[in-house]
């Protein structure tokens, strides 16, 4: 919990400096252009050059890149110790790395996020991450106090490293333990930690809240629960059972998006983080709107189901909750082979964005979606590790043959690391920039 006595320190001078030239950069005049491109390319207009985007998750937490950002960071270059300060800090630092060193089509934006501060069972302060945009980036104790039962897992190491889940739902007694979340914040702690961020930028840059935890991924809360060995056996031997766990998860997650909603706790911008990296929104609108949220649905975990197994667990949820929660603004996301799915998955509403991964088929997915959503199409793993220069220009080159004539931009995405090979990133965007200016 923020005191008194921790606002009293002098603000650090890195922050400071750091903050200054993020408000300055953000105003750089590039920007200007390319917040408008992203915003008519995602309303379906055909744009002068396919947009270039290499995605690097924000933060350090477990879903946020956090080997790649510490070979681009390396963590005994950075300053701030105390918790609260060190987030800033890479936050900042993480802007303006991007800005340096990364010629694509991201648009810098100076918001820095926090977390609000929320109570946990037994009455004391809690620092909960938002786990919402990222599929389930919950651990076991915040996952506890929203759920009921928590996310427990077994791991070989740090970030980056294997895991199992240990289930905690396996008979139908465990799935009446299961509580709907609540949207709860502790309001007087959380604005104490906003008049410190504050303070720590100069009140330079605007200071938001990490309001969710919730994503849209039924299925990925459901195997946080069960473990992946239960699923895929459960929908073999007791498909009842699993229908009951995806209504009950799928109708709490809309319940509590709700909630938020009517509480003002929604911000359109925070749903920017994951593969939308900007929308115009006219002046005086009301940006406290599910309707105007990206919501990312996905249910990756799921590929080894077939299209008649996935249209009967999975669709008719996520197609339950892409009729409430935005409004054209859904993302499907599926780092997976979705070349079969592709038919059902573009039935959804509001369905806008679709990811199209390494292994799923770029001639028949263009073929399929048309100019009807977005197309986002993404690199093989293997161009950061093993393609030399012109393979990344020949894999760029076919894809914009393929496909350039549909709504689509080219992706680095799942940035596990670089090898301790940073500059493979720019190369990769001075390249994917030129292929694309040659096809404007």
């Amino acid at each position: 919990m923020v005191t008194k006595a921790s606002r009293s320190k002098p603000t650090p001078d890195h922050l400071l400096d750091l903050s200054a030239r993020v408000a300055e950069t953000a105003n750089d005049p590039r920007y200007v252009g390319l917040k408008n491109m992203w915003t008519r390319h995602n309303r379906l207009e055909k744009v002068e050059k396919t947009p270039v985007y290499v995605c690097l998750k924000r933060g350090d937490g477990a879903n946020a890149n956090p080997v790649t950002w510490t070979e681009l960071i390396p963590q005994e270059t950075r300053i701030s110790s105390d918790p609260l300060e060190a987030d800033i800090e890479l936050q900042l630092r993480q802007k303006l790395y991007k800005h340096d060193h990364i010629p694509d089509d991201e648009v810098l934006v100076p918001t820095v996020w926090i977390n609000p501060v929320r109570p946990t069972t037994d009455g004391d302060d809690s620092e909960a991450g938002g786990g919402g945009g990222d599929f389930e980036g919950l651990d076991a104790k915040s996952a506890a106090r929203l759920w009921g039962l928590g996310f427990n897992e077994r791991r070989t190491g740090g970030p980056g490293n294997a895991y199992a889940v240990e289930p905690t739902v396996i008979t139908e007694d465990d799935l009446e333990k299961l509580k709907r979340p609540r949207y709860q914040v502790d309001e007087e702690a959380t604005l104490e930690r906003i008049e410190q961020a504050k303070e720590l930028v100069g009140d330079r840059l605007p200071i938001k809240l990490r309001y969710d935890e919730i994503s849209y991924a039924p299925t990925e809360t459901m195997i946080s629960l069960m473990g992946m060995e239960q699923v895929l056996f459960g929908v073999y031997d007791r498909p009842d059972f699993m229908h009951r766990i995806m209504n009950f998860i799928t109708d709490a997650t809309i319940e509590y998006h709700l909630e938020r909603e009517a509480m003002g706790a929604i911000d359109s911008e925070q749903t920017w983080g994951y593969r939308m990296p900007y929308e115009e929104v006219p002046e005086g609108t009301n940006t406290n709107s599910l309707a105007l949220g990206w919501a990312t649905i996905a249910a990756q975990s799921m590929c080894g189901l077939s299209p008649a197994m996935y249209e009967e667990f999975v669709q008719p949820y996520h197609e339950r909750m892409a009729k409430v929660i935005s409004e054209n603004r859904i993302y499907y996301h599926g780092c997976e082979d979705l070349t079969a799915k592709i038919p059902i998955i573009s039935q959804l509403s509001n369905l806008r964005r679709f990811h199209i991964s390494p292994w799923t088929n770029v001639k028949i997915a263009s073929e399929l979606l048309e100019r009807n959503f977005v197309m986002e199409i993404v690199g093989h793993p293997d161009t950061l590790h093993v393609q030399t220069e012109q393979e990344m220009r020949d894999w760029l080159t076919q894809t914009m043959d393929i496909a350039g004539d549909n709504i689509l931009d080219l992706n680095l995405g799942e940035i596990e690391t670089t090898f301790n090979n940073p500059a493979v990133l720019t190369t990769w965007s001075e390249i994917a920039q030129d292929v694309a200016e040659q096809y404007a």
